[in-house]
Order: C-alpha cells, then structure tokens, then sequence
C-alpha cells in the first residue's frame, strides 16, 4: 500500500492557479483603466515562475514582496523579502519483491532579505540592482524495514543549512498599473553545512546490531553565478 503527502505536482497547482488568479486580475484592471488612480503602488508580491519548471532550487511553496521606500524619487529603492517552505511524506508498505517498506519525509525553510534600488529607468521598466541575505534549511528523512533472510531495520538522516548571500542585478517591466513581471541574475555566496547519518540495524535477535554506520559532516564555500535567480510574476498595491 502507497500514500503519498503534499507532492510536488500539488505545488506547481497550487503555483498554476495563483499565475490564473493573477491573469484573471489583470484582465479586470485592464477593463477599468480608465479609473485608475495617480497613486503609485508601494507594496508588491508574488511568486518565483522558475518552481513550475523545477529550475528553483529554492522551496516551491514561496511568496516574494517588496516595500517601496521612497514613491516620489526619480529612482526608486525598496525592501525584499522572501519566504518559503515545503514539505512532503512518502510512504509505501510494499516497496518491492523483498518486502522492503520506505517512509520517506522531506521538509524545507527558506527566508531571505534584502534591498534593491533602480539603476536605470524606462517608460515601462526599470534596471536595478541590490542584494538579498538568506538562510536555507533542508531536512530529508528515510526509514527502511525489510526481510532478506534476516529483519533489517535503516535510518537515513540528511540534513543542510546554510547561509547565502546574493548580489542582484534585475530587470521589472510594468504590466498596467498594478501588474509586473521581474527577471533576476545573481551572483552568490553560499556557505553550506551539510549532516549524514546512516546505519542499518539487525533485528534478527532480540538483541539489536549495527551491521552499517556512516556519520559524515560536510563544510563548504561556494561562489557562482545564477543567470536565472528569480522569475517573478507580482502584483503592486
């Protein structure tokens, strides 16, 4: 028997019918232009478009915003900020022909900050430039049980963190008065602080027997560029 929780496929939904939502807003505004106010928006948000094609090494389930700062200036600066998580459970009693049963469980946390100020400017758009300090959390967790002559009961513990920090170079293009789409390069930092531990454990007895153990820490720097940082679709109030 097979169960699995809050999938992946469930995310891009839940991430298709908010872009829906957005285009459905969009049609409504573009109706009533006509009665649009002078005031510029100073709050935004919305969501990364890069979690529908799995190109998001961030959680899928993540809301972005942003806080204008100064509305009246030439240039514009605002605040960022990111939040997100996701988290899922796969569990099947009847892996394969040895009997072998798997739970799986996933869980990730990411929240990033920072800030972003306009660098050139157009009739629709603008060019900017910022940077964003983040901190990202994954745990993945396995339990196996199996019969192969003798029960083997596994553990399987994966768990990174680690903190990121992101200069930003992006480009938003305005979609009406209340409607944006920003594409986002980055250049990052990561420090990464990766945890294994791994053992199989014989319950043939009554007494229980490590027959396997790995424990392993992994420490990293790493620098790169990211062409595709975010791809965001959002919505300004």
């Amino acid at each position: 028997m097979k169960y699995v929780i809050v999938s992946s496929e469930l995310s891009k939904n839940v991430i298709r019918a908010f872009f829906l939502i957005i285009l459905i807003l969009y049609s409504i505004q573009q109706q009533s232009y006509a009665q649009v106010s002078d005031r510029i928006p100073r709050w935004e948000i919305g969501l990364d478009a890069l979690s529908l094609i799995d190109k998001n090494e961030l959680p899928a389930y993540s809301l972005f915003g942003r806080f204008m700062l100064n509305p009246q200036a030439p240039k514009k600066t605002s605040l960022r900020l990111r939040l997100g998580a996701e988290g899922y459970a796969y569990l099947d009693s009847a892996f394969n022909e040895d009997k072998v049963g798997l739970d799986y469980r996933v869980n990730s946390f990411f929240v990033s900050a920072g800030i972003q100020r306009e660098l050139l400017i157009f009739d629709k758009g603008s060019v900017y430039f910022g940077a964003d300090l983040g901190y990202f959390r994954k745990v993945n967790l396995k339990d196996y049980t199996g019969d192969f002559g003798w029960n083997v009961v596994g553990h399987d513990y994966y768990r990174e963190t680690n903190l990121r920090f992101a200069g930003i170079l992006g480009y938003t293009h305005q979609l009406g008065n209340n409607f944006a789409i920003s594409v986002e390069s980055s250049l990052q930092t990561i420090y990464s602080h990766q945890k294994q531990d791994t053992d199989y454990v014989s319950t043939f007895n009554e007494d229980n027997i490590i027959i396997s153990y790995e424990n392993s820490t992994v420490k990293s720097w790493q620098s790169g560029i990211t062409p595709f940082y975010q791809v965001l679709f959002s919505y300004r109030f």
